[in-house]
């Protein structure tokens, strides 16, 4: 240990390691090639680059290494003072082995005054074909030829999984993680900003839109101080209903600005200054007890006129059934003050809602998908960069070298996902259900709830792994992740229900793994489904199906595709 600090630097073993230089670089590897205290040693310029005081050290540091402890080093170098102090070397040039032997056998042999004055004189006697050859007294009689990494494979007969491995992995990978700050950050952060975002922006009422009013009955603004206590068929009634209108829409958060005609208000309209005109006539009071008492006296030129841009439907159709609410209100308003059952005004129909009471606005039944599709994403967008960053890196072959096999790593990155799992998907569930009011029935399949989040993220982490397995750069892979995570967002309900599509590709969607968890969340949670309904069962059993299918993917490209980790050199 007293060595690996000299060569390493007791402050740098507690630090980050961010961008080194040439020399600091080298002195960080070479404490890494000690740490486990081999008993072969191999090293290619060790101590190129370094301060000489410090290179004496190292030096010091080998001998004593191979004279107390019998361990054996072999250093290639180009640079022959870095050969000087080894016990025997071997001199190449041109691919030829041209000398060999102790350093100062080879000084005297050639009477130079240093090695690299001997070597000089090598290579001019091999230039004039003077160099002698240098045999060896034993060579091998077979060669056996392997391949270049057998354990590139996912699976190998007798190969034990060492879980000693699998935990120093899996702290590898924790340091990694919040080493990097990028993908610490979207892969823990980010799932709670996105659901944050979520809640707020996605399937609310909208707010501040602004609407033309022409009021012939009363100036809007004496509309605030309007009582409707009154009952309108009273004789000395003076009362203003179309304040209640007006009232009604203020109270909804729409901005009423009044104008001096019909007219303007359309052309505001037209004009995309205004969403809506609404023009109340100046007998509107009157005419609204017409149409109670005298239903068959009443015309067409006492109705309320209401004209509306249609560039977007979500606006039109908000404000269409609020006008329409109003105008309910209105009626029902009129009648409770003249002592009349309001129940009059409504339709002539009983409506028992069986599902979803609590269900306001689009977000109420979209949110279990955006948790699904998040668990999902995220966990894809972590398997990918960690197993690109192994493989482009070179790290994974240099732990395979070490004795470390695919299956461990993947182990170990499975473990980290399920650890990852918890923030990823019960801090958007805290803050979806919890923080926001969308609605939540607690039942026993609470429990399947939970499971088909893991599932969807083990969903994720297979296809990272697939796509990390067939793409060549990290960037590729995201453009992938990205790519497709999107389309099965859409396809899955998360916007618009599937109801919606074409039939071909509704088939298409009710097979996504997104969908089937997304549905099956949604059914608990807003329909009370239990752990034991059979929808809940078939739900979570064909997205479990999805786990199975990729793994057998997997397997069967890492048999078909060679090295599908590893980048070979």
């Amino acid at each position: 240990m007293d060595f690996l600090i000299t060569v390493v630097l007791l402050f740098i073993l507690f630090l980050h390691f961010f961008p080194f230089s040439g020399g600091q670089s080298r002195r960080v590897s070479l404490g890494v090639c000690l740490l486990h205290n081999p008993k072969l040693i191999i090293l290619d310029e060790p101590t190129v680059g370094i301060e000489p005081l410090l290179r004496q050290e190292i030096w010091n540091g080998f001998l004593k290494m191979v004279v107390e402890q019998h361990k054996t080093i072999i250093i290639t170098t180009h640079y022959i003072e870095e050969a000087n102090l080894a016990n025997r070397i071997g001199l190449m040039r041109n691919g030829v082995l041209v000398e060999e032997g102790a350093p100062e056998d080879i000084i005297s042999k050639y009477g130079a005054d240093s090695l690299e004055s001997a070597f000089l004189t090598i290579c001019s006697n091999q230039d004039l074909n003077e160099a002698p050859i240098v045999y060896f007294d034993k060579l091998p009689t077979e060669v056996q030829k392997t391949d270049k990494m057998q354990s590139t494979k996912l699976m190998e007969a007798g190969k034990k999984v060492d879980f000693v491995r699998i935990k120093v992995l899996f702290k590898k990978n924790i340091r990694a993680l919040y080493r990097d700050y990028w993908l610490f950050f979207t892969v823990c952060l980010l799932p709670i900003i996105q659901n944050t975002i979520f809640c707020s922006c996605i399937g609310g009422s909208f707010k501040r839109m602004e609407v033309a009013i022409q009021n012939d009955e009363i100036n809007i603004n004496d509309c605030k101080y309007f009582n409707s206590s009154k009952c309108i068929f009273e004789n000395n009634s003076s009362q203003t209903m179309s304040c209640v209108t007006i009232n009604y829409l203020a109270s909804l958060d729409y901005k009423l600005v009044e104008v001096k005609d019909r007219y303007t208000g359309e052309m505001l309209v037209n004009n995309s200054k205004f969403l809506a005109f609404i023009h109340f006539p100046k007998s509107y009071t009157q005419d609204l007890i017409m149409f109670i008492d005298r239903r068959k006296e009443y015309g067409m030129q006492s109705l309320a006129y209401m004209y509306f841009a249609k560039h977007n439907m979500l606006f039109k159709n908000q404000i269409l059934m609020d006008v329409k609410n109003a105008i309910h209100y209105l009626m029902q308003t009129t009648l409770y003050s003249c002592s009349n059952n309001p129940q009059i005004a409504t339709l002539p129909m009983e409506f028992n809602i069986l599902y979803g009471k609590d269900v306001k606005n689009h977000g109420n039944s979209t949110a279990a998908i955006f948790i699904a599709m998040g668990a999902y994403y995220f966990s894809s967008i972590y398997s990918i960069s960690i197993m690109l960053s192994e493989k482009m890196d070179g790290i994974l072959g240099r732990s395979m070298f070490a004795g470390v096999t695919i299956l461990e790593l993947l182990i170990s990155i499975f473990c980290m996902t399920n650890v990852l799992i918890v923030g990823q998907s019960f801090i958007p569930i805290f803050i979806v259900y919890v923080l926001y009011p969308n609605p939540i029935i607690l039942s026993s399949g609470i429990f399947m709830y939970v499971i088909l989040l893991i599932i969807m993220s083990w969903i994720g982490f297979l296809f990272g792994l697939l796509v990390a397995g067939l793409t060549p750069t990290k960037y590729f892979g995201a453009y992938i992740m990205n790519s497709l995570a999107l389309p099965q967002m859409l396809l899955s309900g998360g916007v618009w229900p599937i109801d919606g599509q074409a039939k071909l590709l509704r088939s298409v969607s009710e097979l996504l793994p997104m969908r089937l968890a997304g549905k099956t969340m949604n059914d608990i949670v807003l329909k009370g489904w239990t752990l034991y309904h059979p929808s809940v069962i078939i739900g979570t059993t064909a997205t479990f199906v999805h786990v199975v299918l990729l793994l057998l993917v997997l397997i069967g490209l890492s048999k078909v595709k060679k090295d599908m980790w590893v980048i070979q050199k």
